[in-house]
């Protein structure tokens, strides 16, 4: 016993992991109540429980498997029992030619091994893992297996006294501690899909058994204030979910399909909505142009991209500049996304004739300073915003065009007055997101040839420049990427460009002009983002055409 101590400290002695002295103090602990020297060394915080387990591994010549950087799929954690899995504090992680692979802490137990080999009929792989990662994994288990067990043996109950609300509540809380901005139930013929999407991107999460598919859209409808027993027409609702000392506003969404209904949960939180310019991934020049423009007392500034660029989170934090005790902000949105301290916010209503268009005839007799138009649509609202920018306010409203200038592109082509738009108009923003590179686990690298020529497509470049790329890690999910920044094209309206709209010019002509005075493309400004390490070129040409 003690030369296998005395073996473990000098091997964490060799690797810089602990000092000479907390080893002659730990043996002559262990001397007093034989316990494991690398408990002791844990207990008195003199290593870190990964670094020890990696070190055994070695020692008793066993890969070492982090748990935080494994996806175990369902049918590999069921071919071992709960008990069996509770009782040796083992997970199984992987099965291949009749191997399977467990992670385990206690490799020494031969007794152990061999009895799980005999109750899984199949040869026993161990590696070795940290014990606090194994017994979370294995209570995630448990919770998951209560859950469905438990909604299983309800049958036909009523859904509100069903366990099904627990597994409704396991999956948002997961969602909202994964970062997911929606969650999709998707009807396949054999079972019901749950994916999240992640920084904007789609992850599958689980496969649930078709049979219980039914009470949890009726769960969702009930929360949300949908008729349940409606499954042909799409429905829209909404409810509210507390995590923690957080609130969160869930929009949801049904659409019926050929294996049943889908459902997707928007999920809102004031915590990512009311972001600073900073936040938003602007840089100091764009933010000085930003407040510049903000602070004209009239004119109309428009936000552009496509859906889902996060047109509305930006609208949000012009408001929230905007929002000062001496204005009276009035905004029309479809739905209303967050509410917000000292803004008088309404709702659009298809059903009783309230569009964006007549809505802002109603707000203009209601004395407003600044209005917010969610979208411009159609020509009535482009000409109603316009109308009240020339009147003494500050409107500010999105619009679906891929380019700054093609916001005023379009508004040409609903036929609005040139001078209109020239008198009115102050800037355009156009935007994208981008996927936010992990800060622990990015990894600096040179760029080969095809990614500098890339680069000097777009903007010149040192030789020796150095980009960052994603590796993954526990806290971004091993996605790499942790959050997302928006990449930005600002439009100043000057005297110059006004001219040319005033002339009708094409938006080939316009542009040539605003870069001319200094607008940054959006690919350049997602180079630069690039360049500064925030994001990855795999990423920027993922959004951006370059």
């Amino acid at each position: 016993m003690q030369n296998k101590s005395l073996r473990l400290g000098e091997v964490l002695f060799e690797e810089g992991l602990i000092k000479i002295d907390q080893l002659h103090e730990a043996l002559e602990m262990q001397k007093k109540d034989s316990r494991h020297l690398g408990k002791i060394l844990l207990e008195k915080g003199w290593i870190d429980a990964h670094e020890l387990i990696r070190i055994l591994a070695a020692q008793y010549q066993l890969p070492y498997v982090p748990l935080s950087d494994v996806k175990i799929p369902a049918e590999i954690m069921n071919m071992v029992s709960y008990d069996l899995m509770q009782t040796y504090k083992i997970v199984p992680i992987d099965f291949d030619n009749n191997y399977l692979t467990i992670a385990t802490n206690n490799p020494q137990d031969i007794s152990a091994l061999q009895d799980i080999q005999v109750k899984c009929g199949c040869l026993i792989k161990p590696v070795m893992s940290n014990i606090q990662d194994i017994e979370k994994i294995i209570q995630e288990y448990s919770d998951s297996l209560h859950s469905i067990n438990a909604i299983k043996a309800t049958g036909n109950k009523s859904i509100e006294d069903s366990p099904v609300i627990n597994l409704v509540d396991a999956l948002i809380r997961r969602a909202i501690k994964e970062r997911a901005s929606d969650i999709h139930f998707e009807p396949l013929k054999n079972t019901l899909r749950v994916r999240f999407r992640i920084d904007g991107v789609l992850y599958q999460k689980e496969n649930i058994s078709k049979e219980l598919e039914r009470n949890i859209i009726s769960r969702v409808k009930i929360i949300s204030g949908m008729d349940v027993a409606e499954s042909r027409r799409p429905q829209d609702g909404r409810t509210s979910f507390v995590n923690g000392e957080m609130e969160y506003d869930i929009r949801i969404s049904t659409l019926p399909n050929s294996n049943g209904e889908s459902l997707v949960l928007r999920i809102l939180s004031k915590e990512f909505a009311f972001k600073s310019l900073e936040l938003l991934g602007m840089d100091p020049e764009e933010r000085t142009i930003m407040n510049r423009l903000l602070s004209r007392p009239h004119g109309l500034f428009l936000v552009t991209g496509p859906t889902g660029a996060g047109k509305t989170t930006t609208l949000y934090a012009m408001l929230n500049i905007l929002n000062k005790t001496d204005k009276n902000i009035i905004s029309v949105e479809d739905p209303i996304e967050y509410e917000m301290e000292g803004v008088n916010q309404t709702s659009v209503n298809p059903y009783i004739d309230y569009k964006f268009s007549n809505s802002i005839r109603h707000i203009l007799r209601h004395d407003p300073d600044i209005i917010m138009v969610g979208e411009i649509r159609d020509v009535e609202t482009a000409q109603m915003a316009i109308r009240a920018a020339l009147t003494g306010h500050l409107v500010i409203s999105t619009m679906h065009t891929n380019t700054a200038v093609g916001a005023i592109t379009r508004l040409l082509e609903m036929n609005i007055e040139p001078f209109l738009i020239s008198s009115a108009i102050n800037g355009v923003i156009s935007q994208r997101l981008v996927r936010q590179l992990c800060p622990d686990c990015k990894k600096d690298y040179e760029p080969d040839k095809a990614r500098k020529k890339v680069i000097q497509q777009v903007m010149s470049v040192k030789d020796n420049i150095i980009l960052a790329q994603e590796a993954g890690c526990s806290k971004c999910l091993q996605t790499g990427y942790q959050g997302r920044l928006g990449v930005f094209e600002l439009l100043n309206i000057d005297e110059d460009i006004k001219s040319l709209i005033l002339k009708s010019a094409d938006e080939k002509e316009i542009s040539q002009k605003a870069l001319s005075a200094g607008m940054k493309r959006i690919k350049v400004a997602g180079m630069h983002k690039v360049i500064q390490k925030k994001t990855t070129m795999e990423e920027l040409l993922r959004i951006i055409a370059i």
